[in-house]
């Protein structure tokens, strides 16, 4: 991390703004699965240094486009098996890195779907002051998910473990 003026560290969360600003701009809204695989991203980076990085994540979330901020990929194999799992190696030598999202931080990101996805499907049947009313409550709890998951430390939303993959037959399943 950069130092601020007074010589000590910038805050995580003055990171975390601008980064996750990033991630936002790419994806064209602020949501939690983006949010996570920016934190994804962003862990499996400081393991793996090597310029010539590949990442294969295990399902097709909004994530990807979190893990596309963090890692510089810009092509992510996607391999759909429903696991939230982030594979990023030095396509050189296999080394790498596998970061899985904990179910603390599917239950985070959860408090809001489920929120979100009750107002779509009653949306239609709502009067304006109501409709008005669940989507105020439903952005309150998206503040909240997203500052939660901006600010967690990695040991609460993330299992990391090094890996040795064998990058041919990982990237042509």
């Amino acid at each position: 991390m950069m130092n601020d003026e007074s010589g000590g560290r910038e805050s995580e969360m003055s990171i975390g703004r601008e980064f996750f600003a990033d991630i936002y701009a790419l994806h064209g809204h602020r949501c939690p699965m983006s949010t996570l695989g920016g934190r994804l991203g962003r862990a499996a980076t400081a393991h793996v240094d090597s310029l010539r990085r590949r990442a294969v994540y295990h399902i097709d979330t909004c994530a990807l486009d979190g893990i596309r901020v963090a890692t510089g990929c810009h092509e992510i194999r996607v391999v759909d098996e429903g696991r939230h799992v982030l594979d990023l190696f030095d396509d050189r030598n296999g080394r790498g890195v596998r970061v899985a999202l904990r179910p603390e931080a599917l239950a985070i990101a959860g408090e809001y779907r489920r929120l979100d996805d009750a107002l779509d499907r009653d949306r239609a049947g709502l009067d304006p002051t109501t409709l008005a009313a669940r989507q105020s409550e439903v952005n309150q709890v998206l503040d909240k998910v997203l500052e939660q998951l901006w600010t967690l430390p990695d040991e609460v939303l993330l299992e990391i473990a090094p890996t040795e993959l064998d990058p041919v037959t990982l990237l042509e399943r």
